[in-house]
């Protein structure tokens, strides 16, 4: 990976074979970064995509293995239990130019990633709410 601090915002550039969310923990943690927008572009190879069933309350897992250009990437950095949390959404398109799109749970670079981060001055933890059965964003006073 590389990158370059613009202002307060980072822009980082993956290589082939680095998965997306790996690398952005560990830029987080390298950059003391708590919270934040990510922003993307590029291709992967290899990605994992999620759909939260309601009705089953359960995810709906669909791995891809093929060359897909990564036409947007977005999400957010909070905090859970300690560590970085990206949540990222992402859409991709096929050679065909079919797009299929969900939750990014795995995601390795084919040719390049380019990504944006913004960080927020504050830190945003991810906390468990009984009512739902997930970590959401904290962001009562």
């Amino acid at each position: 990976m590389e990158y370059r601090k613009f202002g307060e915002n980072y822009m980082l550039r993956l290589e082939i074979g680095e998965e997306i969310i790996t690398q952005l923990k560990e830029f987080c943690v390298a950059h003391e970064i708590g919270s934040g927008k990510v922003t993307g572009i590029g291709v992967v190879r290899r990605a994992k995509l999620s759909y939260f069933d309601v009705e089953l309350g359960d995810y709906q897992h669909r791995e891809i293995s093929e060359y897909l250009e990564l036409t947007s990437l977005m999400g957010n950095i909070s905090m859970m239990e300690g560590d970085p949390f990206p949540h990222l959404h992402v859409t991709l398109a096929d050679s065909n130019f079919n797009s299929i799109g969900g939750h990014l749970s795995e995601g390795e670079i084919g040719v390049t990633g380019e990504l944006i981060i913004e960080p927020l001055e504050e830190v945003i933890e991810r906390k468990y709410y009984q009512e739902t059965g997930f970590r959401l964003l904290a962001l009562e006073d």
